[in-house]
């Protein structure tokens, strides 16, 4: 490898490092093995502080949480979402995670894993729905998982709330317009909505306000 190529190589690694925290991640984005970036923290000091350097601007960048001054056990991020550019490695995505020490790096997603891609899929169901068993369902995660990966990343949580009020209101207002069909035989009936009676509208629209975000 020639100086040029090894500067060049340096560099990239650097950069890719500042951006994921991840030595492995930016390895592979740099195209240099772990071992090279190994043998050079050994043998050039230099690089090891700027390797170092690197991991901590890493965290300023993935540290998106509005209260930083939280312990690390309550420590939360507003998103597990990448920065633009770090969606997807070699085809595989990529999530922000938080390691047990606090720290935060971008990480190729496990099967079952939230990911932004599910964590969109399962807003959308709970927006159709106002009901969490039945979303996550949909998208095949456990509730266990869904309830600590909303407590970890207030963004999500937000959008979480946002999705059931949504579903609420469609539900509501699909309940509404299959008793007026009743009543009414000009008004379509919603689709998929089954025959019921006023009473039995207003009792689904109870339950639905009042067991959405906790089932």
């Amino acid at each position: 490898m020639n100086p040029k190529t090894s500067e060049k190589r340096r560099a990239a690694f650097l950069a890719a490092l500042r951006a994921t925290g991840n030595h492995s991640i930016a390895a592979e984005r740099a195209r240099v093995s772990r071992r090279w970036v190994c043998w050079r923290k050994a043998n050039d000091p230099a690089f090891a502080r700027a390797c170092e350097a690197a991991l901590r601007q890493a965290q300023g960048r993935l540290r998106t949480d509005p209260h930083p001054s939280l312990s690390r056990k309550r420590e939360r991020g507003k998103s597990c979402k990448p920065p633009a550019g770090w969606g997807a490695q070699d085809g595989e995505e990529l999530v922000v995670t938080l390691g047990p020490d606090g720290r935060r790096k971008i990480v190729r997603a496990r099967l079952g894993q939230w990911t932004p891609r599910i964590e969109a899929r399962f807003c959308t169901a709970l927006a159709a729905c106002a009901n969490v068993a039945h979303a996550l369902r949909a998208v095949g995660i456990t509730p266990a998982s869904a309830y600590r990966h909303r407590a970890r990343w207030p963004d999500f949580a937000a959008r979480w709330d946002a999705a059931v009020a949504a579903g609420r209101e469609h539900v509501e207002r699909d309940l509404v317009t299959g008793a007026i069909a009743l009543l009414d035989p000009e008004v379509e009936p919603p689709e998929g909505l089954g025959p019921m009676s006023v009473a039995q509208a207003i009792t689904v629209a109870r339950i639905t306000r009042r067991r959405g975000v906790l089932e």
